[in-house]
């Protein structure tokens, strides 16, 4: 019996074996992607057993807080609504958003409401970082569908009002 080969995909920067379909590394952040391609990478964020009709008509769905959804990583597919002006990440167990692997720092980082209504995300030293769309931060303010990497974890963030 011939079995077919599988190609291995690894980082464009840093050499790491990733899966087939990762937009970003999870060792070191960098974008996977052609970042001059017309092409809009996608990250589905609803499960199949939802229970939703498909031939349904779509109510508009009106957000009222604003919002992390995991995308990727052990606990893809859990949300959490961000209530409160500061929001603490990271794997210590107090943490508002506990996210439990070592590629996390116990106090990783924050989710900051600003006087304007705005969610900012900033990293705390951590070891390996935060990224924003790819891109390794210290601060930075958040908009809806902003990808937020922590360690292997990828949230999507959703705000409220936009």
């Amino acid at each position: 019996m011939i079995l077919g080969t599988v190609t291995a995909v690894t980082c464009r920067r840093c050499g790491e074996i990733l899966n087939a379909n990762a937009n970003f590394c999870w060792s070191c952040g960098a974008p996977q992607h052609d970042s001059t391609s017309p092409e809009t990478v996608a990250i589905p964020v609803v499960s199949a057993d939802d229970g939703l009709d498909p031939h349904a008509v779509a109510e508009p769905v009106t957000r009222v807080v604003d919002a992390l959804i995991i995308a990727a990583g052990p606990l893809a597919g859990q949300r959490f609504e961000l209530r409160t002006d500061v929001v603490t990440v990271g794997r210590h167990e107090a943490s508002d958003v506990f996210l439990d692997d070592v590629s996390v720092s116990r106090h990783h980082g924050l989710f900051t409401k600003t006087a304007s209504g705005r969610y900012t995300v900033r990293d705390l030293n951590s070891l390996n970082g935060t990224y924003v769309n790819g891109s390794r931060v210290e601060e930075v303010p958040l908009r809806s569908g902003d990808e937020v990497q922590i360690g292997k974890f990828k949230l999507l963030f959703w705000g409220a009002d936009e």
